[in-house]
């Protein structure tokens, strides 16, 4: 699961302004703040065992309880809650929508809806930032007033002076530090591991058992007897050469689900199939494990196929157009950007939705993709879209067909919508703020050369403005990238549509189109007739 991130007003809140209340009332001179909570990993989704007693969201839900009790301690009244759910704080490369927006909150001293926040509340400030630029950018947010306070297990963090700074900057580089030295340990443990033949453990693999500390038994060493032999119907219908989805049809026709309980598809039949520790070998990065001497190292554990069984198949899959033959595995956590700003292969995948009403009555609407099809004179760019979901699979459509039907309509709408639209300029909320801290400066300046301020006062208090103005025209800078970015296709005509990328293409699709339904074909009407563009049933985005 992909991270989540949300964030919501205080529900006591909503329904005291609902009972006519005001905001100042409400707060009852508590101090305003807000609640942030992070999880890196929810165990409801990175383990099939933990996942059937525990709900999404457990993890910081339990942040937010602990965080309201510190809260009430301090007279504080949580105004917000920001959360980053199933997403590490110690990879620049992921993006935490929560912490940026509670980070921005904190600077302007308001939230999105407008009501003033100066404090915020963390279970710990790991939770907060583990990198330094998160660090720096959560520090300028919190002192961009004299009335900022951040609440850390239990008490008030020093954030504010100078020896509270160098504490964060110290933090915040052990933390990367302890994020990079965990990384080359598990990276050494491994190797050695992998040079031993022992087993690679983690979670249960289909068709192994499961560890039992009272037996000394480690997981994915013996194989489970029962699933076994369905682990080699797999092998042995992946050496017939039948479709991953058949294989997958056949499986889940006898009930037989994965480790984790759920039903195959065609994608997790080939990641198994392929997976060499099944054969009784490892890989790391797409290579079989040698040792010193450059010999193939054989694990200690049972294997249910054979190395030669395992090439084969793995020659069959990257015949089928797979990159590499061997599985490779990412880590979870991630937050990825929306579809539209990913470039695939086929323009509108992700857009398509299938539209077959099901024998339970209800729609389809799984997420119809693309498929290299061998070019023909219909269809010359050679792709099919199709639901590839296996209990559906009701419809398929010429790609090429389906593409410059939609396109048309895209960049006719684009033309429409912005030829002859103008730049929408959306202010900037701090520039007041920055306009008076630059005065304060300027006058502070002015104090000092004047003899009226002491040279320790004006280092002091010079150094505090410098900071806050520092923050705000960072943020300055960004919203101007932002204003930017929304202001991207303001003239646009379709003379520029050749000149987009493919990921350009999507992301000005997106500003069109929210869906397309592809729907069946009606009855009695044959496969080869006329294309209908009166079958895609597109949903507008407003």
């Amino acid at each position: 699961m992909a991270g989540i991130s949300r964030s919501f007003l205080n529900p006591d809140l909503v329904r005291a302004l609902s009972q006519g209340r005001t905001y100042e009332e409400w707060l009852d001179g508590r101090v305003p703040g807000v609640d942030y909570a992070r999880i890196s990993g929810d165990q409801s989704v990175r383990s099939a065992a933990k996942a059937k007693g525990r709900k999404v969201g457990t993890g910081v839900r339990h942040q937010h309880e602990e965080n309201e009790e510190n809260a009430e301690k301090h007279n504080i009244a949580i105004v917000k809650y920001y959360e980053d759910n199933n997403i590490t704080a110690a990879d620049p490369d992921i993006f935490r929508p929560s912490f940026l927006e509670m980070a921005k909150a904190l600077l302007h001293r308001k939230t999105e809806e407008g009501y003033r926040v100066c404090a915020i509340v963390a279970t710990e400030y790991q939770r907060v930032w583990r990198l330094p630029e998160d660090y720096l950018r959560f520090r300028r947010a919190v002192i961009a007033d004299d009335d900022g306070l951040f609440i850390e297990r239990e008490k008030p963090y020093d954030i504010r002076s100078t020896g509270g700074h160098i504490v964060g900057l110290v933090n915040s580089g052990v933390s990367e530090g302890e994020v990079n030295h965990t990384k080359e340990r598990i990276e050494r443990n491994q190797r050695r591991r992998q040079q031993d033949g022992t087993t690679p453990g983690g979670r249960r693999r289909f068709g192994y058992l499961g560890p039992d500390p009272l037996k000394g038994r480690p997981t994915n060493t013996l194989c489970d007897e029962k699933e076994k032999p369905w682990g080699r119907f797999i092998i042995e219908s992946a050496l017939a050469r039948r479709a991953w989805k058949s294989i997958a049809r056949d499986v889940n026709a006898n009930n037989v689900t994965g480790a984790s309980g759920k039903r195959w598809s065609g994608e997790t039949i080939r990641q198994w199939v392929v997976n060499p520790t099944n054969y009784g070998y490892r890989a790391v990065r797409g290579a079989l494990v040698r040792d010193k001497d450059g010999n193939l190292v054989k694990g200690k554990w049972e294997a249910i196929g054979t190395l030669e069984e395992w090439q084969t198949i793995t020659g069959i899959s990257q015949g089928n157009g797979a990159k590499t033959g061997v599985r490779i595995t990412n880590g979870g956590g991630k937050n990825p950007n929306p579809p539209e700003h990913r470039a695939t292969k086929y323009m509108f995948s992700g857009f398509l939705q299938c539209g077959r009403i099901r024998k339970t009555g209800v729609i389809c609407h799984s997420s119809i993709g693309g498929s290299k099809r061998e070019p023909t004179k219909e269809n010359p760019k050679g792709h099919l879209y199709y639901c590839s979901n296996l209990d559906c699979m009701g419809v398929s459509r010429n790609g090429t067909l389906v593409d410059e039907y939609l396109e048309e309509l895209v960049v006719c709408a684009l033309e429409a919508r912005y030829k002859h639209a103008e730049p929408k300029a959306r202010p900037w909320e701090g520039e007041e703020r920055l306009g008076e801290l630059r005065t304060k400066k300027a006058t502070l300046s002015s104090k000092w050369m004047e003899g009226r301020l002491a040279d320790e006062d004006f280092y002091r208090l010079n150094s505090e403005l410098t900071e806050r103005i520092d923050a705000l025209e960072i943020d300055k800078a960004e919203h101007q990238v932002q204003q930017s970015q929304e202001n991207a296709f303001t003239g646009w005509d379709r003379s520029k549509w050749q000149d987009m990328d493919l990921t350009q293409k999507r992301m000005a699709i997106s500003r069109i189109i929210q869906a397309v339904i592809i729907m069946p074909l009606p009855k009695g009407r044959s496969k080869r007739a006329p294309f209908d563009p009166n079958l895609l049933r597109v949903i507008p985005r407003r």
